[in-house]
């Protein structure tokens, strides 16, 4: 399994590390603009497999990505602090057009994942450059936003994380909706549980003010740090896994929805975006959805020229 990470800023060196200790991959290959940093996270990562798994760990020019079975790119100009996601899409359209060129030059079979803020937009302009068929061409969307809603929820109601079912789906940003009429803990609908919960008078029972913290989430941290690259970095493993070992498992990656990118619940295989799974929305929900579709939508036509 060759899987190649193009940008080694704090994402990409983050998602190199993970997947490393993960010990799924039998070679990464690391390309950036920056060539010796690139060769020292190299040098760097290639130390720590003694400890995980015997794989190739290399630094290489675009020709280097060649007979990847997956490409990550991480690469793009970094959201700063104030700044939305969608603040940078003209800046980093034009980086990503690049990228997606080179992609389909050397590794026209790979399947990719797009990393990238703001991470719908550009999935969809990877998509168009390189012509791959969609189920090949994988944003992260909103997976690590659903992944944060369940660690709060199961922190406010006393459980583990993995046994809250509930999407955070529409754009990886301000738009973003919970999709609380679907969220379940146990195989329970939520509000069902909460009436019933030992906790409730000490936990949170406000779930909108749950939602704020997650969409919030990155602000906070790149205040704070500058940058957010641990989540995104386990989120990225875990859909990487995911496809190696065909799990079939489902996700909010941003896939091609009414000819848009956007985040909503998918299964994940082998092949890349087997299909989208339906969920019930509620009035309220489907409104919210249509509205962060056309956000996207416009997002887009800013950008039509360079497509």
């Amino acid at each position: 399994m060759k899987i190649s990470i193009i940008g080694t800023g704090r994402v990409g060196s983050s998602a190199a590390f993970a997947l490393v200790n993960a010990a799924v991959a039998d070679e990464i290959v690391l390309y950036d603009l920056n060539k010796e940093m690139a060769e020292g996270e190299a040098l760097d990562l290639l130390h720590a497999t003694t400890f995980h798994k015997r794989m190739i760990i290399r630094a290489g020019e675009y020709s280097d990505i060649e007979g990847s079975d997956i490409v990550i790119i991480t690469a793009g100009a970094a959201q700063k602090p104030g700044e939305t996601r969608l603040d940078l899409t003209i800046k980093n359209a034009k980086i990503i057009k690049g990228i997606a060129e080179n992609i389909k030059k050397y590794a026209p079979n790979t399947l990719i994942i797009n990393i990238t803020n703001p991470v719908d937009v550009m999935s969809y302009v990877v998509w168009k450059v390189t012509g791959f068929e969609s189920n090949r061409v994988i944003g992260t969307g909103t997976i690590l936003d659903t992944a944060r809603l369940r660690a709060l929820i199961g922190k406010n109601c006393g459980v583990s994380p993995m046994s809250v079912h509930a999407y955070i789906i529409g754009e990886h940003g301000d738009s973003e909706l919970a999709a609380w009429s679907s969220a379940m803990i146990g195989g329970v609908p939520i509000k069902g549980f909460c009436r019933n919960c030992p906790y409730k008078d000490k936990c949170n029972k406000d779930l909108s003010k749950i939602f704020e913290d997650v969409k919030n989430s990155a602000y906070t941290i790149i205040s704070k740090k500058g940058a957010t690259n641990y989540g995104i970095a386990s989120a990225t493993t875990a859909l990487v896994e995911s496809i190696i070992k065909n799990e079939g498992r489902v996700y909010t990656p941003s896939v091609l929805l009414d000819d848009i990118y956007i985040g909503y619940p998918a299964v994940i295989n082998k092949d890349g975006v087997e299909r989208t799974i339906d969920i019930t929305l509620n009035d309220e929900e489907t409104e919210k959805f249509e509205s962060s579709k056309s956000i996207i939508k416009e997002y887009l036509e800013s950008i039509k020229n360079l497509l």
